[in-house]
């Protein structure tokens, strides 16, 4: 039996080394006119469809692979050019490839796309922009149709968990309102792709609960020009409101220079109500306040890259982004008791304000393909940074009863500067069947924040209310490795991450310091099946989410007559880990469950003191979080004219935390359904109706109550497809009122919010240029830490 086993073990050596004898391949790439090819991608590609060699055409169009080639084809892709594709044999050669021009100039620049609008992959979620107009008109309106994802006034959210958002692979810095607004101003002509990512792998920063969303804008290397223009006038519920923006890449041999710049401006309008039940005082707060907020933004991008030969190039990334926001509004603040509804105390606030936040990243990067047979890549990424934000408020406090008004003056003001540094280095090599990662990253931080706050009161000194001068240090050392593999149809992820993290606070005006330090491992797996028209796919991933570095700072900014907010210096980070089984057929019905558990989950977290009745709100660690949910969703193509994006998903959350001394829960379960239905009614004319509803659900310590929104839009292709009219009518009956409550301790606590979640917009789009193709994506070493810095 022995000498059986040896001779299959022979027989397969030997019909091993027959099949991948070692070869040469040569060639050049010209078009049609014999006018050489620069940076075509050829990749030989083995029987199963996995890429063994890959390299790119120098400047004269020539390339040349040596290797175990065995039985396999070679593909040629540029974009502008019809994909080349053609079988190997075990002989040495010379192609003399011709690719032809998809006559594709700039009036087809507008994609008409064969590719699903949602496409499921193993590790992620892909979302086919492809430029294409008809998925709306700025990366708000593509995002708020992708199953799962929610988006509101402040915060973007999938699956329930809060996401880290890039652009291209680099940090948004912004959060909450800014980001939004930057997303706004970001028109879905220019997006290829979206790429939502459930369990990030090793090679990403640890940090978030949840994933990430990766925004690929659509890039140019082919020799010429491209540029585009954007604008997009709104009114919202009472005021109107613009923005643009105007990007350019051009290329001339081997330099590519991309240039992006979006402003936006208007008013926003909202009114806020809440109630506060004491019912062991007695009484009942109730506070309606009216927010007029003009608002002004801007952001740019413009970037250099530059091949030193076919192996190596050197690129710079500067990005800068301004924006102020006056968020001045008034309230009147009602007590009065249970037992009698009209006998009322009355506190008037006014309180005008202003809040800055500026920055400027620089990038530098340094690539270098080692070795083309084994597919040696390094990439060295250096950045710095410099921040500033500045949040001025005045906030009178008049108490009107029977007596005489007493008056109560708060003015307040906060500037926070800090400083980012980062080095990662990423070196990446092909394995037998697949590909291995592996990198290091060192990070640090600078903090500065100034606050100053007083209090003046009618015949009294000027009193301090808290002022701080807060510096902090932060220092990460990060280590990874993953490495995918594929076998056949069967393919595995796994990746380990360590970080070290440093910290100090330092507050200087009350002479106390919180060090910390700690060292975490984070595991990442992935793995899929695929056959026919079924995939399955199954993930796992631990995540920290580490707080922001201004809610470090023991500040207190008094917000109203009977409510303030405070930072806090002696938040922990929490973990979690995410569980995910999906299971996708024919690339259009997807069933995905998931499990996910928090430890110190970091959330504002609401108190009231009994002596002066304040409600005070903190970012505090809650005790744990459990969410298991399940989503479906359903995208088609009708009668070639009517594409469906239909999802639903139905959650269980369950938050745990201590108050008081006693352990309380918020429970919830909760279900969304999103329906999209767009219309191709001809060859340049489009509309799309989209419904999203949702009912209860928790988010920390509170829990929103149902809404639902309906939204239109309508678009024409114009000047020869060059340029695109729309139209969009968001939350068409005003049913997107956003309501929550808090009940736990001696918290009773209801708000309703309705602001200008009911809008219409103009939006025209241009796009002129003599080239269009895809570039590299660039990442930054300082991602983490730049979402952090607010």
């Amino acid at each position: 039996m022995k000498y059986f086993y040896l001779s299959i073990i022979l027989i397969l050596i030997t019909g091993f080394s027959e099949a991948r004898q070692v070869a040469t391949i040569d060639g050049t790439i010209i078009d049609s006119v014999k006018r050489a090819i620069a940076g075509a991608s050829i990749t030989i590609h083995n029987l199963s469809n996995q890429v063994i060699y890959k390299t790119v055409s120098d400047g004269t169009g020539k390339f040349s692979i040596k290797g175990e080639i065995g039985k396999s084809y070679l593909a040629v892709n540029h974009m502008g050019y019809i994909p080349y594709r053609i079988s190997l044999t075990d002989t040495t050669g010379f192609l003399n490839i011709v690719l032809m021009s998809t006559s594709q100039q700039l009036k087809e620049v507008i994609i008409s796309s064969s590719r699903p609008f949602l496409q499921q992959e193993p590790d992620k979620l892909l979302v086919n922009v492809d430029g294409n107009p008809k998925a709306g008109i700025n990366a708000v309106d593509v995002l708020k149709k992708i199953p799962g994802v929610l988006i509101n006034r402040d915060d973007i959210t999938v699956e329930g968990k809060p996401i880290m958002v890039l652009i291209d692979g680099k940090p948004t810095r912004l959060s909450g309102n800014s980001l939004i607004t930057l997303l706004e101003s970001s028109p879905s002509t220019d997006i290829g792709q979206i790429e939502v990512i459930y369990n990030p792998s090793a090679k990403y920063d640890a940090a978030g609960a949840g994933g990430i969303i990766n925004i690929k804008t659509i890039k140019r290397i082919k020799p010429g020009y491209d540029a585009t223009i954007n604008f997009t006038l709104g009114h919202g519920w009472k005021y109107p409101s613009a923005n643009g923006s105007a990007g350019l890449n051009y290329k001339k041999g081997k330099n590519n220079i991309t240039l992006n710049y979006s402003r936006s401006g208007g008013k926003q309008y909202q009114e806020l109500q809440t109630v506060n039940k004491q019912q062991d005082l007695n009484q009942t707060l109730l506070d309606s306040s009216v927010y007029n907020t003009p608002y002004q933004s801007q952001n740019i991008r413009t970037g250099f890259e530059r091949s030193l030969n076919t192996k190596e190039s050197i690129s710079a990334l500067l990005t800068g982004n301004y924006s102020k926001r006056e968020p001045g509004f008034t309230s009147i603040a009602k007590v009065g008791s249970f037992s009698n509804a009209n006998d009322f105390d009355y506190t008037l606030s006014e309180n005008p304000g202003s809040v800055v936040n500026k920055g400027l990243n620089l990038n530098l990067s340094y690539r270098y393909l080692i070795d083309t047979k084994k597919q040696q890549e390094l990439n060295i990424d250096a950045d710095a940074g410099l921040f500033e934000y500045h949040n001025e408020s005045k906030n009178l406090i008049t108490q009107l009863n029977n007596g005489l008004p007493i008056s109560r003056n708060y003015i307040q003001e906060g500037k926070t500067t800090s400083q980012i540094y980062s080095l990662k280095a990423d070196y990446t090599q092909k394995i037998k069947s697949g590909t291995l990662e592996t990198g290091l990253k060192i990070s640090d931080v600078g903090l500065e924040n100034n606050f100053s706050s007083v209090m003046s009161s009618q015949g009294q000194p000027v009193l301090d209310y808290g002022s701080n001068e807060f510096h902090y240090d932060e220092t990460i050392i990060a280590v990874y490795g993953a490495s995918r593999m594929v076998f056949g149809k069967f393919s595995l992820q796994l990746g380990l991450r360590a970080e070290q993290t440093f910290t100090s606070g330092i507050s200087l005006t009350l002479g106390s310091r919180v060090k910390n330090a700690y060292l975490n491992l984070f595991p990442n797996f992935s793995s899929g099946f695929k056959t026919g028209k079924h995939a399955f796919s199954l993930t796992y991933g631990r995540r920290i989410g580490r707080p922001s570095y201004s809610e470090l700072n023991p500040f207190m900014i008094v917000t109203g007559a009977f409510s303030s907010r405070t930072g806090n210096p002696y938040l922990n980070p929490s973990y979690t880990q995410n569980f995910r089984l999906a299971y996708v057929y024919n690339s259009k019905l997807n069933f995905s469950t998931s499990y996910s558990t928090t430890k110190d989950v970091i959330t504002d977290f609401q108190t009231r003191d009994n002596q002066d009745e304040i409600y005070k709100v903190l970012k505090a660690n809650i005790s744990s979080y459990h969410n298991m949910g399940f989503n479906m969703s359903y995208n088609n193509t009708l009668f070639k004219i009517w594409q469906l994006n239909y999802a639903l998903g139905i959650s269980n959350s369950n938050y745990r935390f201590n108050y008081n001394n006693v352990m309380e829960q918020v429970k919830q379960s909760t279900g969304y359904l999103s329906i999209g239905n767009n219309f191709q009614l001809s060859k340049t004319v489009y509309a799309e109706i989209f419904f999203y509803g949702q009912a209860r659900v928790t988010y920390g310590t509170y829990i929103n109550l149902p809404f639902s929104t309906t939204s239109f839009s309508a678009g024409k292709k114009i000047w020869k497809g060059n340029g695109n009219l729309g139209i969009s009518i968001n939350d068409i009956f005003f049913t997107g009122i956003t309501r929550s409550l808090r009940n736990y301790g001696n918290i009773d606590y209801s708000v309703k919010s309705k602001y200008d979640s009911r809008s219409i917009r103009l939006n025209f789009s241009y796009r002129f240029g003599n080239a269009r193709i895809e570039g590299r994506k660039r990442n930054s070493g300082s991602d983490e830490e730049q979402r952090r810095n607010q």
